[in-house]
């Protein structure tokens, strides 16, 4: 199906970094401080959409997954093969040249975004192409017992490197890798290009719970090491073709976010008592520290057991949830509630500088209020 303009799609959501909008070009290099335009009917309706980045580069999207190509002089590199995409990715890669996908890129293990490199392979069975991914990819491969094309070039973490032709493929591993224990961005350095997925939806607000970041309280230091690193584009597996301003618009959003929680609910100044301390610090004799000590041989979770140590119970469980007694429960109610009650607030608060852009009511109060979760004391994150 062809994309043809539809009177209610003229009004775009606005851009992240104010971004120019223009018509997709797989001839023309996109410039600076330009986006695709009306991404999201274009990736429903086409087959593909195809954007050149560089002389040697180009970006392709299908149905909100996106893939970088760098064609060489005897071949093509991919990277990323999404799940459901490896056709139209590689019609994308015919229609503007002849040579065959000699090598493929995988970013993590995720099989959203390299579960089409089964398909790819099967496409290109005359000749295969090599896989290159980090040595912490190819381990988790391995312990998830995989079956897509295993890698042949396989990088050490963090910043192994690898030649295509007569470019430098580098890896750059996350210092702390969140949505994946193998996040990482790739970087073709003389074409000034990188690759990573599932941290920064490009030109749209942060998609619902951060792309899966685990912990958040991390994923404000990734960002920081991505800005760091030597790019002008980069592709980031979702929403548009992305520039280092896409990173700094994360950044900002995230501080304006946090500055809200901490002005709605702020730290609390009392929590309760869940590690030894309350019965460690009470004045016990050092026969009893002693007997709690050799018989207490895990974390606070066991806070019960080591009250009826040091009562001279024996010590047994009633399979009750140790963070579910004393005053915990109502203490984490309360907490949760008052994160509840704020976070509209918070929202409309971010309206008015935010609300017009891609993803805001759908994904944001979920973000607002697990930001809210993470970065207070609560008894469910920790």
């Amino acid at each position: 199906m062809a994309f043809v303009m539809r009177d209610e799609w003229k009004e775009e959501p606005i851009s992240t970094t104010g971004a120019e909008y223009v018509e997709p070009s797989a001839t023309e290099l996109i410039k600076p401080g330009q986006r695709v335009s009306h991404l999201f009917p274009r990736a429903v309706m086409e087959e593909f959409v195809l954007q050149r980045v560089t002389e040697r580069v180009w970006w392709v999207t299908r149905q909100f997954y996106g893939s970088l190509f760098y064609v060489g002089k005897r071949g093509v590199l991919l990277f990323d093969s999404p799940l459901g995409g490896a056709d139209a990715t590689l019609a994308a890669i015919a229609s503007v040249t002849s040579l065959p996908v000699t090598a493929v890129v995988y970013s993590h293990f995720h099989a959203d975004h390299v579960g089409g490199s089964r398909r790819l392979f099967e496409l290109l069975a005359a000749a295969a192409p090599r896989v290159i991914a980090s040595e912490h990819t190819a381990t988790w491969m391995s312990r998830f017992g995989s079956d897509l094309p295993r890698p042949a070039d396989v990088l050490p973490w963090p910043s192994g490197v690898v030649r295509f032709e007569d470019v430098t493929v580098r890896l750059a591993g996350f210092p702390f890798p969140c949505h994946a224990p193998d996040h990482a961005m790739f970087l073709i350095e003389e074409e000034r290009v990188g690759h990573t997925a599932d941290v920064v939806n490009v030109d749209q607000l942060p998609f619902g719970g951060f792309g899966g970041q685990e912990p958040l309280v991390l994923l404000t230091a990734n960002l920081k090491f991505i800005r760091s690193l030597e790019f002008d584009w980069f592709c980031g597996g979702h929403g548009n073709i992305g520039e280092k301003s896409d990173v700094d618009f994360y950044l900002n959003y995230l501080d304006d976010v946090a500055a809200l929680v901490n002005e709605y609910v702020p730290r609390p100044t009392e929590v309760p008592d869940l590690s030894l301390t309350d019965y460690l610090a009470a004045g016990l004799d050092y026969d009893t520290k002693s007997r709690l000590l050799s018989q207490l041989n895990n974390h606070f979770g066991l806070y019960e057991y080591g009250k009826q140590i040091v009562d001279g119970v024996k010590p047994f469980w009633d399979g009750v949830d140790p963070y579910q007694i004393g005053n915990i429960p109502e203490w984490t109610a309360a907490r949760q509630q008052a994160v509840d009650e704020v976070v509209p607030k918070i929202i409309e608060r971010l309206r008015p500088k935010y609300g017009r852009m891609y993803d805001f009511d759908d994904a944001q109060p979920f973000n607002v209020r697990l930001m809210a979760m993470d970065m207070q004391v609560t008894m469910s994150n920790r």
